[in-house]
């Protein structure tokens, strides 16, 4: 195995992909909105959100399945989806067994967009989480309580699992 390295490297060089990432987002957004207008570009954004969300979850779900699990809330975070440093976050506590939430108070990429002053477009990119947990189990829903793009002081993003539901 290779040398390890300090928490506080892996988190330093964590967040500088993260705002590296978040940054070409930017980019990429104002180049399409210059070259097709604000219109055509939301739906192009929406639409490439959406289809990078689905890739992640069906990528999670894969992920979960080849470690011989069921794509359930309680083993989606087997599937390694997002980098465990770079984000501050706790568990939201006292939620229905079939919820799952975090408060999130700080958000790499939301930090380097409020610099951009780009709130709208960054916002767009966090409905990921919509279509990674739908693609990951079709019974899941996510919704963002509080979003720091929004203005929330933080964000608070909730699971709920629905597949017990008839």
């Amino acid at each position: 195995m290779g040398e390890m390295i300090e928490r506080s490297q892996a988190e330093s060089d964590v967040l500088i992909m993260t705002e590296r990432l978040a940054s070409l987002y930017y980019h990429m957004v104002q180049s399409v909105r210059e070259e097709v207008g604000d219109e055509t570009a939301e739906r192009i954004v929406r639409r490439a959100i959406m289809n990078y969300g689905n890739e992640c979850g069906q990528g999670t779900r894969s992920k979960v399945e080849a470690l011989g699990k069921e794509p359930t809330l309680a083993n989606y975070a087997l599937g390694k989806d997002l980098p465990s440093l770079g984000w501050q976050r706790t568990k939201c506590e006292g939620l229905p067994e079939n919820e799952r939430a975090s408060r999130v108070t700080y958000c790499p990429f939301a930090a380097k967009w409020k610099e951009y002053g780009f709130e709208k477009w960054g916002r767009m990119y966090c409905h990921i989480d919509q279509a990674k947990y739908s693609s990951y189990n079709e019974n899941m829903r996510c919704i963002h309580d509080k979003n720091q793009l929004d203005g929330d002081e933080c964000c608070i993003v909730r699971i709920e699992d629905h597949t017990g539901d008839k």
